[in-house]
């Protein structure tokens, strides 16, 4: 999967969505060979694309050996980006509320009289992708293409609400989607990381505070039997490990919950990004199409062996064989050997 991530393709640098702040409102008329694009993958990780060089800057999780024969940063990434006097900054966060919004249109403000470059800012909305994708189009003058990776996310994603709409509430299933190395940390139905449960036609059961940035609010093992949720979604952080996934599948303090009884515990994809959140970005689009699969196979009865494919050589381009795509989609993972 490593080829995956060092591409430097289109579709990675339109992770997010909708344009908030461009450009001082006015379309730049510039060369584009030079984009540079900043995202935050995971905590740690920001990958920086700048014209057909692809920059990670990782200081925690990547394995030995992955950033040989790869550029990278060292020091503040805004001060370095800004040495290489790029044409257009892209600028990617994740905005939950005007708040946030109002804060990162200020930054983007800021860098833009610091630098002197005209900056473009995305927010997160999974329902305004094509627009970013379509602006991203014209950018970078790859509008085919845009359109091309627009069809396939109005042909499998946004068509969803129409089929959960006839879904009887009678039938919608509970979900807990949990998170943190053990299991004990989640979001509420407002989050944006757990956007995608109510999207496809879930219950996010968790009635928790919602925090601000990163979320991952604490609850303890008696809320969740409180709840008892007719299914339960993992995100294991991004690790091969599972953590997460195994803890709830093995320790004792979860067994009696309805939906480990039940069997209903599924781990979340995580490659190369996670489907759900961690970032709240691409993995999204295959994300959606996948857990309303899951949750309601009765409704959604798609083929996710081809889909999955044509997903990854569109927006990622790179082609994988049955296996690997079954491996990846899988939502319960072996972990006798784990």
């Amino acid at each position: 999967m490593n080829k995956i991530l060092s591409s430097s393709v289109i579709a990675l640098s339109l992770a997010m969505a909708s344009v908030h702040l461009y450009a001082n409102d006015k379309v730049v008329q510039r060369d584009t060979s030079k984009v540079t694009h900043i995202q935050e993958i995971r905590n740690a990780t920001i990958k920086v694309t700048y014209a057909d060089t692809t920059f990670l800057i990782d200081a925690m999780f990547a394995k030995k050996g992955f950033y040989e024969g790869k550029p990278y940063l060292t020091g503040s990434p805004i001060e370095e980006i800004i040495k290489l006097h790029p044409d257009v900054i892209l600028f990617t966060v994740s905005l939950q509320n005007d708040t946030e919004r109002a804060k990162e249109t200020e930054k983007a403000n800021a860098l833009q009289q610091k630098t002197k470059i005209p900056v473009v800012l995305f927010s997160g909305d999974f329902q305004q992708y094509t627009e970013a994708i379509s602006l991203l189009g014209t950018l970078l003058h790859k509008e085919e293409k845009a359109k091309e990776l627009n069809a396939f996310i109005e042909k499998y994603c946004y068509s969803i609400p129409k089929i959960v709409a006839t879904i009887p509430a009678n039938e919608r299933k509970t979900i807990y989607y949990a998170e943190g190395m053990n299991g004990l940390q989640t979001e509420p139905p407002t989050s944006l990381h757990s956007y995608l449960i109510n999207y496809t036609g879930g219950k996010n059961i968790a009635e928790v505070e919602l925090l601000p940035g990163k979320g991952k609010t604490n609850v303890s093992i008696e809320q969740i039997y409180n709840w008892n949720p007719d299914m339960i979604l993992v995100w294991s952080g991004n690790f091969d490990d599972l953590y997460s996934y195994k803890a709830i599948r093995q320790e004792k303090i979860w067994q009696q919950l309805r939906a480990v009884k039940e069997n209903q515990v599924y781990q979340v994809p995580w490659r190369p990004f996670g489907w759900i959140d961690r970032p709240p970005g691409l993995g999204r689009v295959m994300g959606s199409i996948w857990l309303a699969s899951l949750t309601y196979p009765n409704y959604f009865k798609a083929d996710l062996v081809p889909i999955t494919q044509e997903f990854f050589k569109k927006f990622y381009h790179y082609d994988m064989d049955y296996v690997e795509t079954r491996d990846i989609i899988s939502a319960q993972p072996d972990i006798t050997n784990k």
